[in-house]
């Protein structure tokens, strides 16, 4: 069972972007959406309520998929010209 979590990281910019705009490396803003795994059910419902009791929580999204069953199939077609 996954969750999706989304976190933000504030970037400040450099010396050199503040003194002379347009150059260096100005402030910004990285967001990323990681996936965290759990062994079960219930570890995946014990995160739920952690973070649901804490005031730190993160922006996240509990999902529940079904993993594709994939079916291969290989043809050889050989012709031997005499």
């Amino acid at each position: 069972m996954p969750s999706l979590e989304r976190f933000s990281h504030h970037i400040p910019g450099d010396e050199r972007s503040r003194t002379h705009p347009g150059h260096g490396y100005p402030a910004h803003t990285v967001t990323e959406t990681v996936i965290k795994t759990f062994n079960s059910k219930e570890e995946w419902e014990a995160w739920i309520v952690k973070e649901e009791e804490s005031s730190f929580t993160e922006e996240y999204t509990p999902i529940v998929y079904r993993e594709a069953s994939v079916k291969t199939t290989v043809t050889v077609d050989t012709q031997i010209e005499t």
